[in-house]
């Protein structure tokens, strides 16, 4: 039996690199690839690949706490008022929060970490290739673009905000291992540090999209609070903020949304702008926030039950049209989501659970290249939760269990002595 759990093993380690190619490039080969290593997980348990793997992953704090949010879908799941079929799908795009145990006793202090890492890394860089190529061959005035993409700009594969959340973890994995690297050879890590601010070109200036210069920003900002030398901590922060200041300044499409953000703030009235059918206008996501407050001040406590966001929402949001352009899908924010279908208990299980992870991620900050990687993957999802609700979206919520993973369990090959020069 031993050779077969040994096999299963390994295979569940390369579905999971495929996953960590596949997670840029294609939605649907995400589900096949999940549903797969769902499938050799469950064989491997029969056939013991796991043995002496389960109790250090299930005893981990993050973990337990991932698997109290789950249960707390589940119990709200009880007092839900919306249809079995809400219900149901609800439920199942949580399983998402089961992922990353199954992601975890997989990867646990074995090689298959580094290589899911140079899979994404690969996939990020192909992705970055072609927006480049996009790029250049409008500007060359060449023709229709040969190959099919979505989003505005020059996003690949996915629609802008997911391409530049992806390509902000991608600059985030290039440039911790260009600073923390000291087992490449040193062209690898200067070719890592030019990918690295490629990819920040990709954002800041050609795939539009303030969700991601927040998270670019945010996962910088991080690194450098990891890596800094603590007498430069001051000034480097303030220059990667200016630096992308400027950027975005010289940027004419950064500065034409960014502008436009800062007047439908002012011009704030709720959903009645003329610009309706865009729901990543800033108006419109500040008039979602409030419907949903309102929402849940309905049922604070206990929340409406899970799968009950839509009918919820769409029962007292104002104008009632609000559900067609964006509020009805989900609220642009994963705490109020949380808080509407699952009241104060999932407000508190998610809270202990993004909180969690920032403390075991900032414990492993000097773990080499991945333990630096943490804390700034853990920004990047704060950021995007803020304007967006990662747990809704099959792309990301694939994502970022395989990488908080990977990057919690991932084996401690080196350490770095923070503050040092």
């Amino acid at each position: 039996m031993r050779p077969l759990a040994n096999s299963l093993h390994d295979l569940a380690g390369a579905l999971l690199v495929a996953l960590a190619f596949s997670i840029p490039l294609s939605n649907a080969l995400n589900s096949v690839l999940g549903a797969a290593i769902v499938l050799v997980v469950l064989l491997g348990q029969w056939a013991g690949s796991w043995r002496g793997r389960w109790a250090p992953v299930l005893h981990h704090p993050v973990i337990m706490v991932c698997l109290a949010l789950y249960g707390s879908v589940l119990l709200a799941a009880a007092w839900s008022s919306a249809p079995l079929a809400a219900v149901g799908g609800q439920m199942l795009r949580n399983l998402s929060l089961l992922m990353l145990p199954l992601f975890s006793v997989v990867l646990r202090d074995t090689r298959w970490v580094q290589r899911c890492l140079l899979a994404f890394s690969l996939a990020m860089g192909l992705t970055l290739a072609l927006s480049m190529a996009h790029g250049l061959w409008g500007m060359a005035g060449a023709g229709a673009w040969l190959l099919p993409y979505k989003g505005d700009g020059d996003a690949i594969f996915h629609v802008h905000i997911t391409h530049n959340v992806l390509m902000s973890v991608a600059v985030l994995v290039w440039l911790s291992q260009a600073l923390d690297g000291k087992d490449l050879p040193l062209w690898v890590r200067w070719a890592l540090a030019c990918l690295a601010v490629l990819g920040a070109i990709n954002i800041l200036w050609m795939v539009p999209g303030r969700t991601g210069y927040a998270t670019l920003l945010a996962s910088l900002l991080m690194l450098a609070a990891v890596r800094c030398p603590r007498p430069w901590l001051g000034p480097c922060l303030a220059g990667i903020v200016v630096v992308c200041g400027a950027a975005l300044w010289l940027s004419d499409s950064a500065q034409n949304r960014l502008d436009r953000t800062w007047r439908e703030i002012q011009a704030f009235g709720g959903a009645d702008s003329a610009q309706r059918g865009d729901v990543n206008l800033a108006d419109h996501r500040l008039a979602i926030w409030r419907e949903a407050i309102g929402v849940i001040e309905q049922r604070p406590l206990l929340g409406h039950g899970t799968g009950s966001y839509r009918s919820a929402f769409c029962a007292s949001a104002q104008p009632a049209n609000m559900c067609l352009y964006g509020g009805g899908k989900h609220p642009h924010n994963q705490f109020l989501f949380v808080a509407i279908e699952g009241g104060l208990l999932g407000v508190a299980i998610y809270a202990a659970w993004v909180a969690m992870l920032a403390v075991l991620l900032w414990q492993r900050r000097n773990a080499g290249p991945m333990g630096a990687m943490g804390p700034g993957l853990w920004a990047i999802w704060m950021a995007y939760a803020m304007v967006d609700t990662p747990l809704q979206l099959l792309t990301e919520r694939h994502f970022f269990m395989l990488f908080f993973a990977m990057l919690l369990f991932a084996p401690k090959t080196g350490h770095h002595q923070a503050g040092k020069g």
